[in-house]
Order: structure tokens, then C-alpha cells, then sequence
């Protein structure tokens, strides 16, 4: 009998055009939503403004809102040149936020396809063939510089197209992208420091979060930028002031960095062993309190991320609240604002910015239940079930965590909004209202979580994805696109309206479709094999 040795691979990047291909047809389907709607915004953003917007005078009053800290923080700085330009206005109002998706885009991507392979014990079987060592880090970077590509390249055709110019359009796409392949590096590097997965995403999610605040406190200092600004990669994407005066070498800065962060993973990942970290692990701890059952194991786990999110949302809370006094004063020389606040008053505003605080927890309260998903793929639910757990606790469990870190975010998001308009307006009871006003949300969230568990016993967590963007949409295109009054009451989030009016009657229906959904997934979920 003869055996056959595998060929040692000539290269440490051996491999590596395979596991490229390998990616993105697994992630073909994901990559191509990611793309689509971060395009539509290119399409939708500006012309979103026009619609509300029209005249030079309104522009103005909207350009002044946004030139508070609060409208700084959540937008850009202000360069002095021709601001109510309406891509001058596009580039202040819209990199952030798209840089901030991008940039998650490409955490979650090299994390899929580094850390969290090796944990589920995938990347064994890769690295059982013939494969160079840095060939699974080399792919999955090489999948985020191409991707980020992609994207500068259709974000660039979506928004010249409606009439941009195409040097200063292509800027600004590039700088999104150059900051987002930054972030994907860095989360490669992280994926060398440490062994869990989660941890390395919460790692890499934290600085994206410092680099946010970094930015935007440098910019209050100096509404054009100032040296604590440029502590920031952000600003550097920012800096290059497209449509203002535009300059290419802050690019260079990005690109710099990137590859930086490239040479120091390989670097790192020469000196640690397969599914070990270049940072030891903390031990057991030998006076630690014991877990409570599958519902105290599941809020241990998500606690880490459920803290990063309550703070991220108190945050945002409190910028949102603290705009209310500017919105108010803007409303005078605008009137759009003007006809909305007479019709809804200043409650409509409250409600809106809950309603946005809201959505961004549906995508925590997702993240939550699918986990479940991913701990099949793992193997860890298959040695969870195999004791006393039945798979209904397994379920629910995550549902109730998920709920329980759901209300914990929406009490902090509401704090914060109560926080920002109570003390720029005076009223500090508002404080309190607002929290409550957070609190009436949770029966949404028990909607959008019950959806996640019929996702995951159908073993298509996309649906879930698929819930929160749908909220999403409903709640900043359902106008612009005309969609249909009965298909935009259909979110649940859009259907609750704290603290303008709270309806017992549709939280109640809300609460009971819930329940009967998770009825509904905890059958199928009994009923079909665990892997």
C-alpha cells in the first residue's frame, strides 16, 4: 500500500487566486446587496435634498442646522465655499455615513474569512491542502480591495450620472472606500491578536467608533479641521474636499496606511500558531459566577456588544436631541419644516428621531437571534442541545437575550435624545419622556426578533437582514419612492409613534404576532436536524 504526501506549498501566498474565487462566489449574493443599496443612496441622497430643499434659502437654514456640534458630529466639516451647493452638501452630509458602511462591510468580510473560519474549525480543512500560510489572510484582503472597487466605481457612475461632477464625484467615492479598506485591514490585523471572533469584531468596531468621535470632536474644535482631526483616518477621506477644493494627496495618506496595516498582520501572523492569538487569552476566572442557564450563557456572550451599542446609541441619542432647539429655530425660514412642525409639533420630531434610534436596534436585536446560526455552523449548538437544553429553551433563549439587550439600547437611546433636547430647551422633563417614549418600541423589536427565529430555523438568517433593511427603507425611501402607504405601515417600527400618540391597541397586535411567529420557528426548529 502507498501513500501520497501533499506537495508543501512553494508560497506563503500559495493559494491564494482559489480562495479569492472561493469568496466571493460564497459571498456572491451578500456582496451584491451591500453594493446595490450603498450605490442607491449615491442616487437617493441627493435627491432626497432637492425634494425637501428646493430654493437657496432653505438649503441655507439646513447648512445652519448642520453647523451646530451635534450636526457636525453626524456629518462633516465645513470648508466655507459655497455650502448650500448641493454636492458640497453631499460630500458634508453623506461621506460619514457611507464611509461607516463601508467600513463595516469590510470588517464583517475579513472576519468571515479569517478569524471566524478558524474558529468553526474551517480553515482546517483549507489549510489541509496546499495552501501558503498567509493565503487565507492575503484572500480575504484582496476580496476587500476589490469589493471597495466595485463600489467607488458604481458609486461614482450612480452619482455622476444625476448631473455631479466626475472628478470630484470620484474623490469622494474613493476616500469612502480608501478608509473602508483601512478598517478591513485593521480588522485583519486584530484577527492575529485574537482568537474569538466576536472580539475581534468588537475590536475592530471600537476604533471605527474612536475614529468617528476622534473626527468629530476635532472638527467642533475647528469647523474646518483641526489637529486632532487628522488623529482620524475619517478625516483624511474628508479633507480632500471635494466639490469645495479638491486634493488628491490625502489619498495617499489612506493607501499608506492600508498597506501598513497589511505588512504588520503578515507580520504578526508569522509569529502565532494556528487558532491562537499573537495576545493570550485571559483565564478562568476562579471566583466568577457561575452562568445561569442557555438564557444567562446567551447575555454573557452578547454583553461585550451590547454595551458597545448602548454607548454608540446614547451617543447618537444625544446629538439627535440636542439638534431639536436648531431644527426649531430652522423651521422659521423653511416652509417644509414650518408645515410639518404645525402639523405634528415638536412631538413629530421626537418621534422621528426615535423611530431612527429604533431602526439602528433592530440590526443589534438580529444580530442577537442569528447568532444561533452561526453556532450550529460551529458546532457549538450541536454540544449545547446534546445535554438537558431542549431546542425550544436554545431558541427562546436567544429571543429573550436579544429582547432584554433590546430594551437596555432603546432605554439608552432614549436617555440620550431626552439628555440632548432637555438641556439645549430647558425642559429637563423631557428627559424622562423620552426614555418611555424609547421603552414603547419593544414590541417591534419582539416583531423583528421573531422574524430572526423563523430565519434561523429555516437556516436563511438573510432573512432577518432582510426585516431590518425593510425597516430601514420603509423609514428613509418610503416617500421618496412612493411606495405604498399600506407596505410603509407594515414596519413595525414606522407603526409605533411615541411619544406623539401610543397606540395600546397596535402594540398589543404587535406583541401578538410576535409570539405567534416564535411559536411558529420554535416548530419548524424542533422538527428539522440541528446540522
Amino acid at each position: 500500500m502507498t501513500t501520497t504526501a501533499t506537495a508543501p506549498a512553494t508560497s506563503s501566498l500559495t493559494g491564494t487566486a482559489t480562495l479569492v474565487r472561493f469568496a466571493l462566489r460564497r459571498d456572491r449574493i451578500r456582496l451584491a446587496v451591500w453594493v446595490s443599496v450603498l450605490t442607491l443612496m449615491m442616487v437617493y441622497a441627493p435627491n432626497a435634498i432637492k425634494l425637501a430643499y428646493p430654493d437657496e434659502a432653505q438649503r441655507q437654514a439646513r447648512v445652519n442646522l448642520l453647523k451646530t456640534p451635534a450636526g457636525i458630529m453626524l456629518g462633516g466639516p465645513m470648508f466655507g465655499g459655497n455650502e448650500t451647493d448641493l454636492g458640497v452638501m453631499m460630500a458634508n452630509e453623506l461621506t460619514l455615513t457611507l464611509i461607516v458602511a463601508a467600513s463595516i462591510l469590510a470588517i464583517q468580510t475579513v472576519v468571515r474569512h479569517t478569524r471566524a473560519e478558524e474558529e468553526s474549525g474551517a480553515a482546517e480543512l483549507v489549510l489541509s491542502s496546499i495552501v501558503g500560510r498567509h493565503a487565507r489572510t492575503g484572500a480575504a484582503l484582496i476580496v476587500v480591495v476589490l469589493v471597495n472597487a466595485v463600489l467607488a466605481m458604481t458609486m461614482t457612475i450612480a452619482m455622476a450620472a444625476t448631473g455631479f461632477a466626475v472628478a470630484d464625484t470620484a474623490a469622494m467615492c474613493l476616500g469612502i472606500t480608501a478608509v473602508a479598506t483601512v478598517f478591513g485591514a485593521l480588522a485583519a490585523l486584530s484577527a492575529q491578536l485574537w482568537r474569538q471572533a466576536r472580539t475581534v469584531t468588537g475590536a475592530a468596531m471600537a476604533a471605527l467608533a474612536a475614529a468617528v468621535l476622534v473626527r468629530g470632536a476635532g472638527d467642533v474644535i475647528d469647523n474646518s479641521g483641526s489637529v486632532l482631526s487628522w488623529f482620524s483616518p475619517i478625516a483624511w477621506a474628508q479633507q480632500m474636499r471635494p466639490f469645495v477644493a479638491l486634493r488628491w494627496w490625502p489619498l495617499a495618506l489612506l493607501a499608506a496606511l492600508a498597506v501598513a496595516l497589511a505588512a504588520a498582520t503578515l507580520a504578526l501572523e508569522n509569529r502565532r500558531q494556528y487558532d491562537d492569538g499573537v495576545l493570550a487569552s485571559s483565564g478562568e476566572r476562579s471566583k466568577a459566577r457561575p452562568v445561569g442557564g442557555v438564557f444567562g450563557l446567551q447575555l454573557v456572550i452578547q454583553r461585550g456588544s451590547t454595551v458597545g451599542w448602548a454607548i454608540g446609541l446614547l451617543i447618537a441619542g444625544a446629538a439627535f436631541g440636542s439638534m431639536t432647539k436648531s431644527l426649531l429655530d430652522a423651521a422659521s425660514g423653511n416652509q417644509l419644516l414650518a408645515r410639518v412642525l404645525s402639523a405634528q409639533g415638536t412631538d413629530g420630531v421626537y418621534t422621528t428621531m426615535t423611530q431612527f434610534l429604533a431602526a439602528a436596534t433592530t440590526a443589534y436585536v438580529v444580530s442577537v437571534v442569528v447568532r444561533l446560526h452561526r453556532d450550529e455552523e460551529s458546532g457549538i449548538g450541536e454540544a449545547v442541545l446534546a445535554g438537558s437544553v431542549s431546542r425550544w429553551r436554545w431558541l427562546l433563549s436567544a429571543v429573550g437575550a436579544a429582547l432584554t439587550g433590546g430594551a437596555v439600547l432603546l432605554a439608552c437611546a432614549g436617555l440620550g435624545n431626552g439628555l440632548g433636547a432637555g438641556l439645549t430647551l430647558g425642559e429637563p422633563h423631557i428627559i424622562v419622556r423620552l426614555t418611555l417614549a424609547a421603552l414603547a418600541f419593544l414590541p417591534a423589536m419582539a416583531v423583528v426578533a421573531s422574524v430572526a427565529a423563523l430565519a434561523v430555523a429555516l437556516r436563511h438568517p438573510g432573512i432577518g437582514w432582510l426585516a431590518v433593511t425593510f425597516v430601514v427603507c420603509a423609514l428613509y425611501l418610503g416617500a421618496l419612492l412612493r411606495l405604498p402607504r399600506w407596505l410603509i405601515d407594515a414596519s413595525p417600527v414606522g407603526r409605533t409613534t411615541a411619544p406623539s400618540s401610543i397606540s395600546v391597541v397596535t402594540l398589543a397586535v404587535m406583541v401578538v404576532i410576535a409570539v405567534a411567529v416564535t411559536l411558529a420557528a420554535g416548530v419548524v426548529y424542533r422538527r428539522r436536524d440541528v446540522v
